[in-house]
Formats: C-alpha cells, structure tokens, sequence
C-alpha cells in the first residue's frame, strides 16, 4: 500500500563540512557525496533500486551513464554506489529509492551546496541526524519541488 505524501518526512543538512582538526591542528572541509549518503543509509539502503534525474546530465558524459543505467527498472544501491565512488559531486540531482514499487527515500542535492533527505521511515532520519547534527526540517516549498510521485514507483 502507498504511503500519502504526508507520510514523509525530510531534513536539510550542508553538503560541505568542516573535517575535525588533525593532530597538527589543522582543519579542511571536505564535501559530503552521494557515495557517503548511500553507506550511511546502511542496511536501509541495500534493497533499493534507484532512478536518478541529474540536472544537465548530458552536458557530463558520467552524468548521463548513471541516468542511463537507472532508466526502465532502476539499479540497485551497490551498482549505484559503484558509479558514484568515491568522490562524484553534483550540481542539483535527485536520487529516488524504491523498495519494491514504493517510494522510501529521496536524496536531494541541491546546487553542490546542500543535500535534502526525504523518507517514510523515521528510524533513516534518525541516523541521518546522527551524523549531521545541523540538519533541520526541510522547508515546505522546496517538498513540493520534489519530482517522484510518492504514490507508485515511476517507470
């Protein structure tokens, strides 16, 4: 049964992060990729198939590979994760995961500068938070802005 769009949860967190200073006191930022997304989701993650819609993708012969093998039924997290590794950065890209025909997480990346994470499943956000403790509510505008249908997998 499909979950009502209300059903959703999302947060907001920054796509690049100050690196903890190391031991000769110095600090970096580092960005956080899909790559790092994907794993955090942990065992969540590993039965989706995901669709991705990259803005610009033809522009990027690696963008337009990884649209092209998520089209028709999708990839699965570890072949997905195999194309993004390690360090592949987007510009604005939505990453749509489906168990089975039901919709159970969106990632959002948002013009290299912020990631949206939006599931059905609280305990994700949860972990999520974890991790990225300034993450807030995702504003209610940018929800509506979300292109997967929240009822049936897209084929």
């Amino acid at each position: 049964m499909a979950r009502p769009p209300g059903a959703f949860q999302s947060i907001t967190f920054a796509a690049w992060r100050d690196r903890l200073p190391g031991l000769d006191g110095a600090s970096d930022r580092y960005y956080v990729t899909l790559a790092e997304l994907l794993v955090r989701l942990g065992s969540f993650g590993l039965g989706l198939t995901w669709k991705v819609r990259i803005d610009d993708a033809r522009l990027v012969t690696r963008f337009a590979e990884i649209e092209k093998a998520s089209s028709g039924a999708g990839i699965g997290t570890l072949e997905l994760l195999a194309l993004v590794a390690p360090d592949l950065q987007f510009v604005d890209a939505d990453f749509a995961g489906y168990a089975g025909n039901e919709l159970g997480v969106v990632l959002r990346e948002f013009d290299s500068t912020s990631w949206d994470l939006c599931t059905t499943d609280p305990s994700v956000i949860r972990g999520i938070r974890q991790h990225f403790p300034d993450a807030v509510p995702t504003p209610e505008d940018v929800l509506q802005e979300i292109p997967w249908p929240t009822s049936r997998r897209e084929t």
